[in-house]
């Protein structure tokens, strides 16, 4: 496809993530959670809480839900398809035992030979609950993969965030 205009968009390479479109990682650790979340929304926050000195809490985030984005069924065959990908396809690198996560890469060609950008996008928290963080992963100038890449990067993040039970 050759489009005639600069204002013509080929819908082949767009919805795969090419083409025209640009998003940012906060946009996508939001579709990661909503996915994530039964199809749910949410205000994004990166402060859980502020504590005093003693450790009291002195501010506590609360979930804000924005709007439902995604019908839950469409949400659970998607977040089952990023589970799949961490637990046996391109997300390996993401795997974090006793926890789930579920994930998708992306690479990005940028018209330089060899050059791409990576990505990785998830959703993780403990088996049998909601996931309690989403996060992307998002490498400029990279050789390789989003899953080689990004997801180990995701991984140590989601680690983090998720605390000492994460890291067993």
């Amino acid at each position: 496809y050759y489009p005639k205009r600069d204002s013509d968009v080929d819908a082949g390479r767009m919805a795969f993530g090419q083409e025209r479109l640009l998003v940012s990682p906060l946009q996508m650790a939001m579709v990661a959670g909503t996915i994530g979340n039964a199809g749910i929304l949410m205000r994004p926050h990166v402060v859980d809480r502020i504590v005093s000195p003693d450790g009291e809490p002195i501010v506590e985030t609360r979930r804000t839900r924005i709007r439902r984005a995604v019908e839950p069924a469409t949400a659970r065959a998607v977040a089952e398809m990023m589970v799949r990908a961490v637990e046996s396809g391109t997300g390996t690198n993401a795997r974090i035992s006793g926890v789930l996560v579920g994930g998708k890469t992306g690479t990005a060609e940028t018209g330089v030979a060899g050059r791409n950008v990576t990505w990785f996008i998830a959703f993780a928290g403990p088996p049998g609950e909601r996931p309690r963080v989403a996060v992307a992963v998002v490498l400029e100038n990279q050789t390789s993969t989003g899953g080689s890449t990004a997801a180990p990067i995701a991984r140590e993040v989601v680690q983090a965030l998720l605390g000492p039970a994460a890291n067993t």
